[in-house]
């Protein structure tokens, strides 16, 4: 397996950036051509914060109101720096006066995200942005979003630092890197994969966590 890794800077602020690596790589719903690691923005203190900020720059200009940030696959860090950015005063928004909660992700032993009771009331009739780091085909995203409904609340915001994807179930994905950046990017499903097909071995297992080499 090559295991040269490139790094990708934002084009709107060059002290954000993810690592892409290319191979044969199984996904959760998909056989992917890329990795795209995102543990720096996740994890790293000055690369989250200023990930956070151009994130916020969306719903600001737009007047979104948040009141939640739900963080899915290890982006609570992010999420935190990106609800400071939503909470504290802008030019959007001078006197926002508001709380914004950051809550994590509990899976039930079916897969389905769940809220305890005592955090069903940040879900409840709020606004959520749902957070994280990597979207390839939206599946994962589109199943938090119904458990959202479910439990009250309304989903207004998508946000990723990686998207492949424009839109979810209707709603705007909001991410700092897309196809436009990694124009080779392709997603396959595992019954149709190329790579499968000419006989090319999975490389490693890839989640939003990381990846496993075979």
């Amino acid at each position: 397996m090559s295991r040269d890794i490139y790094t990708l800077t934002s084009h709107r602020n060059d002290r954000v950036f993810i690592h892409i690596m290319s191979g044969h790589f199984v996904s959760a719903n998909n056989h992917i051509n890329y990795y795209i690691g995102t543990s720096d923005i996740k994890h790293n203190h000055n690369v989250s914060v200023d990930a956070a900020m151009l994130l916020s720059e969306y719903y600001n200009a737009n007047g979104t109101h948040v009141d939640t940030v739900l963080c899915l696959y290890e982006t609570q860090t992010l999420g935190a720096y990106l609800a400071h950015e939503l909470a504290r005063p802008n030019m959007f928004s001078p006197n926002p006066n508001q709380t914004v909660y950051v809550i994590g992700s509990e899976y039930d032993a079916a897969g389905n995200l769940i809220f305890r009771d005592n955090l069903k009331k940040m879900i409840k009739d709020k606004t959520v942005v749902i957070l994280i780091s990597c979207i390839t085909s939206g599946k994962t995203v589109e199943r938090a979003m119904e458990s959202v409904e479910y439990y009250g609340g309304t989903t207004v915001g998508v946000s990723s630092a990686f998207s492949a994807v424009d839109s979810i179930r209707g709603v705007h994905v909001n991410s700092i890197f897309t196809l436009e950046d990694i124009p080779h990017y392709r997603a396959y499903d595992m019954h149709s994969c190329p790579y499968c097909a000419q006989g090319m071995p999975v490389e490693a297992i890839s989640n939003s966590y990381g990846y496993t080499l075979l």
